[in-house]
């Protein structure tokens, strides 16, 4: 089947008439930058860039113009479809929400599965963490994001360097993040600041023909990133090269970190990663010297083991959390982010609070007013692989369709008795749905992204919504119809969220993280996300 979107099989609403452009935040990586998009007869026509909190002087790339004009090919679907027979017919919202509510609250809570991706507001993952946890009683939560890629990245982002202090480096090292590709305003900030003020850009790549080798002062290509990164920390310290007061402050178990990464044998990872023990050297003495040295990487090119012993470098060279110094961690979709902090995994809570940390979950509790929430390991890939779910409930996913194997993708779905889909086109996946509830853009519902850099900003409701029921309403009327109060606004939604993040700062020391093996698994490309799938094609 082919990876472009086929049309809805029933018809949909005329959009109302729209005025001719509005400023919004881009929903295509995870920058954040604030964008004009221009109307011409109900249909995209052009994006520009405006000054915003993170495009200072109205930065912006053309991967938003390619998405969003990609409405201008796809009808939206703007009423609820059930499958009768093989086939798709419009349905009435209360049907539509009768039959959802009963599939979510019936049934054995471990047979549920729910999914939100990357790209909904945080608004949206929220409620739909809460539908999963209260309505339907598991802790099945997560997205297809990150299925089969281990928990690896969670918190690597609470310290990343603001685009801004980029000019505080000395010197910037891209290890597996091709910026110029997939995130083009963070490469305009580093390269920018490479020809400006002279702070160099070195490259490390597996991929030799990587457009950033032209542009890079210096690049060294390897064959495996972890290995790469295992090999420098082990060089720092086998060679009592680490920063001993800063992880004697501020860091708890060197000493176990220190054990198993000597477990290793120098010139093995060398060789696995595909350099000489030379030129490890030369970079790990070359990045501990140099106090003002910033990482990027990025997630969709790297395992979250990987991501880990960045992290682990970052804190054995006393970078991590310092100004114009540490990591930048660059992230898939425009609101991956948002999935930590909402609590959208089974070992998290708001505010990527532990989720089996009972006081926290107790808060979450009392505001919700549930008890005994389950604390379950959560779905794996390894029971959809088995036996499967009995029902599965995406939100804003397609991972039939950015599957790097859809047909296997497509098996481990079917074997669902029930699949609800909510998306704005007819996807690969929701043609495997029972039932199909539309989506609403951002833009004409409201909410908040948080970027890479935590960076938390508001997206107004700029279009009026052809749909009845607003995604965040939708979810809404499946908490109300189970004893849950309404919201007047989707803003009090936010405040809900603010009211369950922790009320204290924590004095806990940071963690090295302990990584065995490498664990890259992408299964899915464009963070899942059918509309960024088809402005990448």
């Amino acid at each position: 089947m082919s990876n472009s979107l086929p049309l809805p099989q029933a018809n949909s609403m005329e959009l109302p008439t729209q005025s001719p452009s509005f400023n919004t935040i881009c929903n295509f990586c995870s920058v954040g930058c604030t964008i004009e998009v221009c109307l011409e007869n109900n249909n995209f026509q052009t994006v520009k860039g405006s000054p915003g909190l993170i495009n200072e002087h109205g930065e912006y790339c053309n991967i938003p113009e390619r998405g969003y004009q990609a409405f201008n090919k796809f009808k939206r679907i703007t009423a609820p479809l059930l499958k009768i027979d093989s086939k798709f017919s419009e349905i009435s919202w209360d049907d539509a929400f009768e039959i959802l509510n009963e599939n979510i609250t019936n049934g054995n809570p471990d047979e549920k599965a729910f999914f939100a991706g990357a790209r909904l507001t945080n608004e949206e993952q929220y409620l739909i963490m809460k539908i999963c946890r209260t309505c339907a009683r598991t802790n099945d939560i997560g997205s297809f994001h990150y299925i089969g890629r281990g928990t690896g990245y969670t918190k690597l982002s609470r310290a990343n360097i603001p685009f801004a202090e980029l000019i505080e480096a000395k010197k910037v090292y891209i290890i597996g993040a091709e910026v110029k590709k997939d995130n083009p305003v963070a490469a305009d900030f580093i390269f920018k600041n490479q020809s400006d003020y002279n702070i160099p850009v070195n490259l490390i790549t597996t991929d030799p023909n990587s457009d950033l080798t032209a542009c890079s002062s210096e690049a060294i290509i390897i064959k495996s990133y972890f290995h790469f990164v295992k090999a420098v920390n082990h060089f720092l310290v086998s060679r009592e090269m680490e920063d001993k007061e800063y992880i004697k402050n501020l860091v708890q178990n060197f000493s176990q970190y220190k054990q198993t990464l000597l477990n290793y044998d120098f010139e093995q990872l060398c060789s696995i990663a595909g350099v000489s023990g030379e030129i490890v050297k030369s970079f790990a003495e070359e990045f501990s010297k140099e106090p003002h040295a910033v990482i990027v990487f990025a997630e969709n090119e790297l395992s979250g083991h990987t991501c880990g012993e960045i992290f682990n470098l970052a804190m054995l060279t006393g970078k991590h959390g310092r100004s114009g110094a540490g990591l930048m961690l660059l992230k898939e979709n425009n609101n991956t982010h948002g999935l930590h902090d909402m609590g959208v995994m089974w070992n998290l809570g708001p505010g990527a609070t532990p989720w089996d940390d009972p006081f926290q979950r107790s808060t979450v509790e009392f505001t919700w007013r549930s008890k005994e929430l389950s604390v379950s390991r959560g779905y794996t890939l390894h029971k959809l692989r088995d036996k499967g779910y009995d029902s599965l409930f995406i939100f804003g996913e397609d991972p039939v369709g950015c599957a790097n194997d859809q047909e296997d993708v497509r098996n481990l779905l079917s074997k669902s008795r029930f699949i609800a889909v909510q998306d704005y086109f007819m996807t690969p996946t929701a043609e495997l749905a029972n039932l199909i509830l539309p989506a609403s853009l951002p833009f004409e519902s409201g909410g908040t992204f948080t970027n890479s850099q935590r960076v938390i900003q508001k997206v107004s409701k700029k279009l009026d919504c052809p749909l009845q029921y607003p995604s965040w309403k939708q979810l809404e009327e499946i908490l109300s119809r189970n004893g849950y109060d309404r919201y007047e606004t989707i803003d009090d939604i936010t405040f809900e969220i603010a009211s369950l993040l922790p009320k204290f700062c924590t004095s806990s020391k940071l963690l090295f993280r302990i990584n065995v093996d490498d664990n890259y698994n992408p299964l899915f490309k464009a963070g899942c996300d059918a509309l960024m799938n088809t402005a990448k094609q």
